[in-house]
């Protein structure tokens, strides 16, 4: 079994990296991380790479395919009206469009992929550190679960909460989310 762990980032500022309150988040969830990971990765994005360093690691590798991406990008329009009109997230909203839903899948199975190539280069029983972003990580973490609902995984993951992809015989063998403990 092979453990690679997604985090999504913490709370960004009004610029590109993290605000003092994404800061504390970041803080606070060290207590939710492995002892020891043998690989830690980021995407790209100032605000992933910010949280892994305020999570410990200022050693990792960064790459693009963890990068941000609207996993319902074709159907944006309908699918944030709708969540305006609601009052539910744009992620929670795709449920409504089949279209949009079948295309989160895609995504969700997209980073998968990436999760798979990331297990396959570390030991048996080896972990894994990803810091990522919210929406595809939930579409990722659907495929681990009985049925393709949010409610599968207590709903969305929140800034600085992770999901654990168990990796058997390169297959995704299930999923355990990781909430943030309270303050």
């Amino acid at each position: 079994m092979k453990f690679v762990e997604v985090f999504r980032h913490s709370k960004r500022s009004e610029s590109k990296g993290l605000s003092e309150e994404g800061r504390g988040i970041a803080k606070r969830a060290r207590a939710t991380l492995a002892p020891h990971y043998d690989l830690c990765i980021s995407s790209p994005k100032q605000r992933a790479r910010e949280t892994m360093e305020v999570f410990g690691f200022d050693r990792y590798e960064v790459d693009e395919a963890f990068t941000a991406v609207n996993p319902w990008e074709p159907f944006d329009e309908p699918v944030t009206r709708l969540a305006k009109e609601k009052s539910i997230s744009p992620l929670a909203a795709c449920w409504y469009f089949p279209e949009a839903l079948r295309y989160l899948r895609l995504q969700g199975e997209t980073f998968l992929g990436a999760m798979l190539r990331i297990a396959r280069k570390l030991p048996e029983e080896g972990r894994a550190l990803v810091v990522s972003h919210g929406g595809i990580l939930e579409a990722a973490a659907l495929l681990g679960c009985a049925r393709y609902e949010l409610t599968e995984i207590g709903g969305e993951v929140g800034f600085c909460e992770g999901v654990v992809f168990r990796i058997e015989a390169e297959k995704l063998a299930g999923v355990e989310v990781k909430r943030l403990p309270s303050s």
